[in-house]
């Protein structure tokens, strides 16, 4: 997972080679231009760390190399970001964002009543990597395992951001299920506040991606991992190994499907085939170019084999969309308790 290779150069040209654009219209439309790209979540956290770097170096890629400007939208965990893409921007090419992981994922699937959209008729530009997300707690908590968590006489603080987002439901799957004492304080504006509690020790841990914590925090042994989502981290326990409950397991395949997804950029519904072409390349470009991928390894972002547009589009509209009734229905529960 980490690091280019021959098959990404691969995948990229080929991308390029079966499109047919013509570079010249894109870069006429494109020169002079400016794409705004925004994040579903505020300053600070992995999310808004990848939307700042692909907004650094997309542009060279992109015939014409329009200006990129980066913004913030956050609100509900990217949903309020989800429902502008879908109704409110124009499908010009020139507004395009990365709402984020489960919280605007997730929404439409259980039909929360402040979301717009339906996910099947974004345009999917790519991914970098599917992401990863690991429970990280605080050195004091003296949690190493899930061993410890099992083990512990009092209730142990999760940090998390909005009540749709996995980082809050899925410690609530595990209390419920495996009777982990975890209180998960839900609430925190995005999570980088989350982290910060941690950092604060006005809670014991957080579940998030690596990139969502600074450095010196895993180097300095400040936060240690105790499991992983996805087998990506050496030496760090899977928590599919802990799951002892067939429904259980059903909610956390649910809720570990948009991290299959990666960080998605997306592009509102309708766009033209050419467009979406274009910025398609770019991306697939800019994903195994040299100078996005030593930034991306010095931010701790998930990155390795890349997820095409088409290739998010099929799994939208597969196995996401697709979750049986009684799972989701379990799900909402969850949400719905504050």
């Amino acid at each position: 997972m980490r690091g280019a290779s021959r098959a990404l150069a691969a995948i990229v040209a080929a991308a390029v080679a079966a499109s047919g654009f013509r570079a010249a219209a894109a870069e006429d439309f494109y020169r002079g231009k400016t794409v705004t790209l925004f994040a579903g979540q505020p300053p600070g956290g992995g999310i808004d760390s990848e939307m700042r770097l692909v907004a650094r170096f997309i542009g060279k890629f992109i015939p014409g190399e329009p200006n990129i400007l980066p913004m913030n939208m956050q609100g509900a965990g990217g949903i309020i970001l989800g429902n502008h893409l879908y109704s409110v921007a124009k499908p010009d090419g020139l507004t395009l964002g990365m709402p984020g992981r489960s919280g605007f994922a997730l929404a439409p699937v259980i039909s929360a009543a402040d979301t717009k959209y339906d996910l099947r008729k974004f345009t999917w530009i790519g991914s970098s990597a599917s992401s990863n997300f690991v429970l990280w707690m605080r050195r004091q908590a003296d949690i190493h395992s899930f061993d410890d968590l099992r083990r512990a006489k009092r209730p142990i603080v999760i940090a998390s951001s909005g009540s749709t987002t996995a980082n809050a439901v899925m410690p609530e799957v595990l209390a419920r299920y495996e009777k982990l004492p975890l209180k998960v304080v839900r609430g925190y504006p995005g999570i980088n506040d989350a982290v910060l509690a941690v950092e604060r020790g006005e809670a014991d841990g957080v579940l998030c991606q690596k990139a969502s914590l600074r450095g010196d925090l895993i180097a300095s042994g400040a936060v240690v991992p105790v499991f992983q989502v996805m087998p990506i981290e050496p030496d760090v326990p899977l928590l599919e190994a802990a799951v002892t409950d067939d429904k259980e397991r059903a909610l956390l395949e649910l809720l570990s499907a948009p991290q299959r997804l990666g960080l998605p950029l997306i592009g509102p519904p309708g766009m033209a085939d050419d467009l979406t072409r274009t910025l398609r390349q770019a991306y697939l470009k800019l994903v195994v170019s040299p100078d996005y991928l030593a930034e991306a390894i010095k931010r701790g972002l998930d990155i390795g084999q890349p997820n095409t547009g088409e290739e998010l589009a099929q799994f939208v509209a597969g196995k996401l969309t697709s979750f049986p009734p009684q799972t989701i229905a379990e799900y909402r529960r969850f949400v719905e308790h504050q």
